[in-house]
């Protein structure tokens, strides 16, 4: 008999960017181990990290003994979750990267009721900020993905990844130059935004006096990407990241070029005294 999917997801307080490739892997390892001793059989076991959640989804989990003690493994596996300086902020002092704000359980249809950190598991979570406040209710399992990204949150890393790609290639097509790709901001923006949305922005032209790689660094250290001619020159624009959909699209850019600016600045101050 073909089973139901298994959803599990704790919505918390941002998440530092560093931490959340490593908790998704110890999600699906620690998820893998759980449900072996529990004797609960099951397709593919996934996991996934945003700013603001950590998700484990497994598919084709059929009903049984082992899908019936899901609302026992379900505290243990979150338990299991080692952080560097872990947080506690409620009275039974459960420790978390981050303050646990929600926690969504569901196997298919059916809840899956258990209780941690002061919360009671449900099936309502939060969609973007952005969006305004907007709690959703998950109907089943294998209908949350489409849910969330509905409310402007692509949970899954390698959709945000494919979305902040195609962003920056936009960005570089539309000022017929290019941005210059870097593994490590494309990494870290992409726990830094559950909907990846590119700003170009610019800066005065005064700062391209400096050195290409200083100024490289000094944008890339304030979390943009350089831009270049085809010659590989850089060129007085940049491309950054924010969360979500265009709203106040002028604000984000004035507030990214101020920022831009002032790492720049320091910058021009470091190699001055150099």
């Amino acid at each position: 008999m073909t089973g139901r999917d298994v959803l599990l997801e704790i919505v918390t307080e941002n998440l530092p960017a560093r931490l959340c490739p490593g908790a998704a892997e110890q999600f699906k390892a620690c998820a893998a181990e759980e449900f072996a001793a529990a004797g609960l059989t099951c397709g593919p076991i996934d996991a996934y990290a945003t700013c603001r959640r950590l998700v484990l989804y497994a598919q084709d989990a059929p009903a049984g003994p082992g899908a019936r003690a899901l609302a026992g493994i379900f505290p243990r596996l979150i338990a299991r979750l080692q952080f560097p300086d872990a947080m506690t902020w409620e009275p039974s002092r459960f420790p978390f990267a981050r303050p646990i704000r929600g926690l969504v359980a569901l196997h298919g249809e059916k809840l899956v009721t258990f209780s941690l950190a002061g919360l009671k598991s449900g099936r309502v979570t939060d969609g973007h900020d952005a969006a305004g406040p907007r709690r959703l209710k998950v109907p089943a399992a294998e209908r949350y993905f489409r849910t969330l990204e509905h409310a402007c949150v692509l949970v899954k890393d390698g959709q945000r990844l494919e979305a902040l790609r195609s962003g920056l290639a936009a960005a570089g097509k539309r000022m017929k130059l290019q941005v210059e790709p870097d593994a490590d901001l494309l990494r870290e923006s992409l726990y830094l935004a559950e909907y990846p949305v590119v700003v170009v922005g610019g800066f005065s032209q005064e700062f391209l006096a400096l050195p290409p790689e200083v100024l490289r660094s000094a944008l890339k250290a304030a979390l943009f990407f350089p831009v270049a001619d085809s010659a590989g020159r850089p060129q007085p624009y940049f491309a950054g990241v924010r969360d979500g959909v265009s709203k106040g699209q002028r604000n984000v850019e004035e507030g990214f070029r101020a920022a831009a600016e002032a790492a720049l600045a320091a910058a021009r101050r470091r190699a001055g005294k150099s």
